[in-house]
């Protein structure tokens, strides 16, 4: 074998080792771009779900956000096709800042509609005076239908109110719950003296009732019901 014969021969070799060395640098180029991809495509489509069902809401949202989202969604999805089929040659860096605008967007996203629903069911849901259902119970009133749809009520509003963002009908879901407590509150009137329910039901809300109200009547259907005891005198 002469020497040009191995110069060339070693040439070759050099040239094969550093093709399969840019293979398995591009292979990993395109597994990091696939793998950053992934998240965004999957959680994209809830957010805008979210994002649709916070609109509902008495906040202010940047405009055009919802239209922004479905296109972001549908360019990820088209780069997400497109990365595989890129040259060994081709230049990634337009990929890559791709990739990081749509991650970017999506934390964006995220945190507009994760903060705009904890506001909302953060409010506190109507006051139901438990201790008063079971005051009520020992009286020998028959609240059992009531007390089970509290919980059930309290329940769903638990199971509403604790995912990060809404996904869809839950803002509804939400209304109809509250609604539903409210009810329950109202209700606690319909199983009572209607001569007293005004002071019970009135004595759960914020402004309470006034004490002309407790007449010696009135305290003594309180008292026959195991319930006097439960109202507090407060100076204002």
């Amino acid at each position: 074998m002469t020497l040009r014969s191995t110069i060339q021969d070693l040439r070759a070799h050099a040239e094969v080792a550093n093709d399969e060395h840019q293979v398995k640098v591009r292979t990993g180029q395109f597994a990091d771009l696939s793998a950053r991809l992934a998240p965004a495509l999957a959680e994209l489509p809830a957010l805008n779900v979210a994002l649709s069902e916070v609109a509902q809401l008495d906040i202010d949202l940047p405009a055009g956000r919802e239209q922004d989202a479905a296109q972001v969604a549908e360019g990820l999805r088209a780069l997400a096709t497109e990365v595989p089929t890129l040259g060994m040659d081709q230049n990634l860096d337009l990929a890559k800042e791709r990739v990081r605008s749509a991650e970017k967007y999506t934390r964006e996203l995220r945190a507009v509609v994760s903060g705009a629903w904890q506001t909302y069911v953060s409010q506190p849901p109507p006051a139901i005076n438990s201790d008063l259902i079971d005051a009520l119970a020992h009286g020998g009133v028959d609240v059992e239908e009531l007390r089970d749809a509290l919980e059930t009520a309290r329940a769903r509003l638990l199971a509403v109110t604790s995912r990060q963002i809404p996904d869809r009908g839950a803002v509804q879901k939400y209304r109809d719950t509250i609604e539903s407590i409210h009810r329950c509150g109202e209700q606690i009137g319909d199983v009572v003296d209607p001569d007293i329910a005004e002071g019970i039901v009135g004595s759960q809300e914020p402004p309470g009732v006034p004490l002309t109200w407790f007449t010696p009547e009135r305290l003594e259907k309180l008292r026959a019901l195991g319930i006097v005891d439960r109202f507090q005198v407060r100076l204002q």
